[in-house]
């Protein structure tokens, strides 16, 4: 029995040895493979014949390329000859001239200073120049021009408004808020008279605006006028004395009075003290001293003799 069983045995040993034998084998030739796959591939020369067809496509595409270009390149300038022949066409001459927001300056005034005329092309204005020619005009603050296809211009117009007077000789001057010279009349509106101005009567002419020194009183000036009237006696004044910023005097024509406000700090205070004034006094000529200090000071009023 011990016998049989050793023969098994070396039986068994011999197979798993031939068995190990084949399986490196069978890896070894599993690695030539793979590594004949992994093998760079060799690239396939382009034929003379693929050459010529990859010439041919190129010259195709540049030619078509080229030709496309043409063709916008004229649609284009056909477009432009379009326009422009369209808009010389009789249809863009200017009919009708609008003119909005004017009171002061009539609308046969506005178009002739503007220099349009009509039957003009509408695109051959210039709005530009319409602006400039209208502002040689002392009332017009600004302007702006429109096109209304196919045959009309609008000018819509913001004009200065007259605020206050200088007497100039045996004339007056308009002038606004901004101390612009609007016109030069004869005509006396019933607008309050700045006297004792430092501007130079030869530089007194529509267009122009008052000097430094009698711009910056305006500003006193306009606040007496607005605070005046918050007070419902803005009406009554007739003439401002703006000579000295230490006493600015207001004329009061309908009332025969005359007031004396300072420099015009706590102004709606002394405006208050002139109404009182006004009240009490009615129907008396006379002055009003209201230039004191409003905290300690004493009010008085002294009758015309």
């Amino acid at each position: 029995m011990r016998k049989g069983i050793e023969d098994d045995e070396i039986i068994i040993g011999i197979q798993t040895k031939s068995n190990t034998t084949s399986k490196k084998k069978r890896k070894k030739k599993q690695k030539k493979v793979k590594g004949a796959n992994n093998a760079p591939k060799l690239k396939k020369k382009k034929s003379q014949k693929d050459k010529k067809n990859s010439v041919r496509s190129f010259e195709n595409y540049e030619k078509n390329r080229k030709t496309r270009k043409f063709k916008i390149i004229f649609l284009i300038l056909i477009l432009i000859v379009g326009i422009i022949f369209l808009m010389s066409s009789p249809i863009f001459n200017i009919k009708n001239i609008n003119v909005k927001n004017n009171s002061i300056i009539s609308t046969e005034e506005i178009i002739k200073l503007s220099e349009i005329n009509l039957d003009e092309n509408i695109f051959k204005i210039r709005k530009g120049n319409i602006t400039e020619n209208l502002k040689e005009n002392a009332y017009i603050e600004s302007v702006k021009v429109s096109r209304k296809l196919p045959n009309t211009i609008e000018i819509d117009i913001k004009e200065r408004t007259r605020k206050y007077m200088l007497q100039f000789a045996d004339s007056y001057v308009y002038i606004n808020n901004q101390g612009y010279m609007l016109e030069i009349s004869t005509e006396k509106l019933e607008l309050p008279i700045i006297t004792g101005f430092k501007t130079d009567l030869s530089n007194i002419k529509a267009g122009d605006r008052l000097e430094v020194d009698d711009l910056k009183k305006l500003d006193t000036v306009i606040k007496i006028v607005e605070t005046a009237n918050a007070n419902g006696i803005g009406n009554l004044i007739t003439k401002i004395d703006i000579s000295s910023s230490r006493n600015y005097i207001i004329e009061l024509a309908g009332e025969n009075k005359t007031a004396h406000l300072g420099d015009c700090s706590n102004l709606n205070t002394r405006m208050l003290l002139l109404k009182t004034i006004i009240e009490q006094e009615k129907g008396n000529a006379g002055t009003a001293y209201i230039d004191m200090d409003v905290n300690t000071g004493r009010v008085y009023f002294r009758p015309s003799t």
